[in-house]
């Protein structure tokens, strides 16, 4: 059975979306690497079926939500260190300052 047979590709997108909904970073970038693999083949022999045209289409849309998921959760975690940094810096000045009186 090819790798993007419609069952499998539906399994993958699936996956994909269960992984991001879970914030499981390390499933999602093992997901994206099969799926690059897929891809490969695909692009090698692509396939007329509209049922794997249309498998393939949500896998794209659950991909698509991945990474929408990942851009979010970078996005948060440098919020979080840009605060941590800014506590610790004022955390700094204040024992200079008590130093200093």
């Amino acid at each position: 059975m090819p790798a993007f047979d419609p069952k499998r590709l539906e399994a993958l997108a699936q996956q994909l979306q269960a992984a991001a909904t879970a914030q499981d970073w390390v499933r999602l970038g093992q997901l994206d690497q099969l799926l690059s693999q897929w891809l490969a083949e695909e692009q090698a022999t692509p396939s007329a079926d509209p049922a794997q045209q249309a498998a393939w289409r949500r896998v794209a849309s659950a991909h698509g939500q991945a990474r929408s998921a990942c851009q979010q959760a970078l996005q948060e975690a440098g919020a979080r260190l840009r605060d941590l940094h800014n506590h610790n810096e004022a955390h700094k000045a204040y024992a200079w300052q008590e130093q200093l009186s």
